[in-house]
């Protein structure tokens, strides 16, 4: 695989153009019947603390207590496993790419079909409403049929959208990004170096290293796909500014490099931290993305189908999990405040998923907003947002913010003896991964981590910590594992088992990914091949669940659990010693989002 890291001084030239300065937004207080905009100091700042030990000697002794009177039984997710069925009619497990003793296998060749070079000019057409539907940018098509002014073309005119290709000479050069020997794929990597040094621990493993390994088993033990292999490409982006330059501006680079430079058929981003790539890619240089990002359901309307959602939409996250909290009684005669920052589409995704909902709902939220400033860490208005919760303490809170940023709100929230309230949280934003529940253990200490203890996550199964340690995977989940060993040099999950998630994680993305390739046919078009990947139907999915795409859901999960974060994490003392930063623990079964 071969990886590159930005090129910022020779692409700025190439972004600076669509790069418009923005206002900073304001922290505002959204009263019961509309939003008004409130200016704050600019001298608000957050209050900068030391990073404390992760447990004081009294502390220490505390949870030592805990620990010796835990039960030995350690077996928390038997039941939740032997719930689980393959029993799934819908997944054809004859299809080479979807079998459950190996990762894939070899297939006999397949009837080769043409498909047409030339699209003939309908009323009401335009160029780019033609390149579009063929996933080709509008400079891509006005070069190929050699056209100067894109409004110079009439009703039945024949326009070029692809190769002319002959039957019987095999894989052949078929568009951007697909050569007679290999479809170019990109991973989009993001360096969490100077995360690190503020206290975030990245435990999720050298991604490069599992995708590759994957990569090697369908290129070399399962033939490619009908003659052609995966050209893994590898981007790697920042989380911080860098060079005076802002995550926004970060992220568009980033696509142009995975896009233009190389250029890609799919780009594939689990990063958490990659910055507002998404409409880059999906819109502007019609590619399709593969993302684990909770995302506005917008951003796949208006993709044409080339945006798969590995988690849900921001409008399902939260949505969903209103629904259980009401079902549950968590929110009646309560009060409820709502904490967000304003991260490129953040802010209208809470106003829209949450704040407006819970108001339909005849519920009265507080809602306070943070400024990010460009960047990842928001926290300026946390003074004022502070001083609300002294004067009102909120009964139940939703703190929407990111990974980065929620540690200093708790910290500070427990530093003025603000009562603890019930926090839920949901897929969005990460804070149903315990990388972020990690965080707050290793940026607060364990009073933070105690303080956080209870919080209830509504979301999609997982890939909790306690059951790798457990051993309770389902067939998907330890054939993945298997294959992965089979291969890899490194065998990351043995190393850390908290990189277990990731193995799952990539196995499962990488077979969404040949199975779209594989479908598409000998010779397809790039917008064959991302029809191919929006309607893959019922795909395997780790969590101890199944997903689905198709092309009126582009989101992957299709039931939702009920989990809480708990710390000490008191299954028993060996739990509690695997499980240092606490843990995510599911309370129920998950359930079908189709059926409430």
């Amino acid at each position: 695989m071969t990886k590159r890291s930005i090129r910022f001084i020779l692409l700025l030239s190439l972004v600076a153009s669509a790069c418009s300065d923005t206002d900073d937004q304001t922290s505002k207080t959204i009263p019961s019947n509309e939003i008004v905009d409130t200016s704050i100091s600019q001298s608000a700042t957050s209050t900068i603390i030391e990073i404390s030990d992760n447990t004081s000697s009294d502390q220490t002794v505390n949870i030592e207590k805990i620990i010796s009177d835990l039960p030995e039984n350690t077996g928390y997710f038997e039941d939740f496993s032997s719930n689980f069925s393959d029993g799934k009619p819908e997944i054809n497990r004859t299809h080479p790419f979807q079998t459950l003793d190996t990762f894939c296998t070899t297939y006999p060749p397949v009837k080769e079909e043409i498909v047409p070079a030339t699209v003939e000019v309908k009323r009401g057409d335009s160029l780019a409403k033609i390149a579009s539907k063929h996933d080709l940018t509008l400079e891509e098509i006005l070069e190929m049929n050699e056209i100067a002014n894109p409004n110079l073309i009439f009703i039945g005119q024949e326009i070029r959208v692809g190769e002319d290709l002959q039957i019987g000479l095999g894989p052949q050069s078929t568009g951007r990004g697909i050569t007679e020997n290999s479809v170019s794929i990109v991973n989009i990597e993001t360096s969490t170096d100077e995360l690190q040094t503020l206290s975030f621990e990245d435990f999720s493993g050298d991604t490069s290293e599992i995708f590759s390994a994957f990569i090697e088993i369908l290129n070399e033990e399962c033939g490619g796909f009908h003659g052609r292999k995966i050209d893994l490409q590898e981007i790697t982006t920042f989380p911080l500014e860098a060079f005076d330059i802002d995550t926004s501006t970060l992220g568009t680079i980033a696509c142009l490099n995975a896009t233009k430079d190389i250029p890609s058929v799919i780009v594939v981003d689990i990063s958490r931290f990659s910055g507002p790539l998404e409409n880059c890619i999906v819109n502007e240089q019609k590619t399709a993305l593969v993302t684990t990002k909770v995302l506005p359901s917008q951003n796949s309307i208006a993709s044409d189908n080339r945006l798969l959602l590995d988690s849900f939409s921001t409008e399902q996250a939260f949505s969903l999990m209103l629904m259980f909290a009401e079902e549950k009684g968590l929110l009646t005669n309560r009060s409820i405040a709502i904490v967000a920052d304003d991260s490129l589409g953040n802010y209208e995704s809470v106003i829209t998923g949450l704040v407006e909902p819970l108001r339909e709902l005849n519920y009265d939220p507080e809602f306070h907003f943070l400024n990010c400033e460009g960047g990842i860490f928001c926290n300026i208005g946390i003074e004022k947002t502070i001083d609300a919760f002294i004067e009102n303490p909120p009964d139940v809170l939703f703190p929407t913010l990111n990974p980065v940023s929620l540690p200093e709100l708790l910290t500070q929230m427990m530093s003025n003896d603000i009562a603890k309230p019930q926090i839920i949280q949901s897929a969005f934003n990460q804070q149903d991964d315990e990388l972020s529940t990690n965080h707050i253990f290793n940026y607060g200490g364990s009073e933070v981590a105690d303080y956080y203890n209870g919080t209830i996550i509504f979301s999609h199964p997982y890939v909790e910590g306690q059951r790798i340690f457990e051993s309770q995977f389902s067939p998907f989940e330890e054939m993945c594992i298997k294959e992965y060993s089979r291969v890899s040099d490194l065998d990351q999950h043995s190393i850390d088992p908290r990189r277990t998630e990731t193995v799952l994680k990539i196995c499962s993305i990488t077979r969404y990914i040949a199975r779209a390739l594989y479908d598409a046919g000998v010779n397809p078009s790039r917008r064959i091949i991302h029809d191919s990947l929006s309607s893959l139907g019922s795909v395997d999915s780790p969590g101890l669940s199944f997903g689905s795409f198709t092309l009126n859901k582009p989101t992957r999960p299709s039931s939702i659990q009920h989990m809480e974060y708990q710390f000490p994490c008191a299954i028993s003392e060996e739990a509690e010693s695997q499980n240092y930063s606490g843990c995510i623990l599911p309370i129920s079964n998950p359930e079908n989002i189709f059926t409430n």
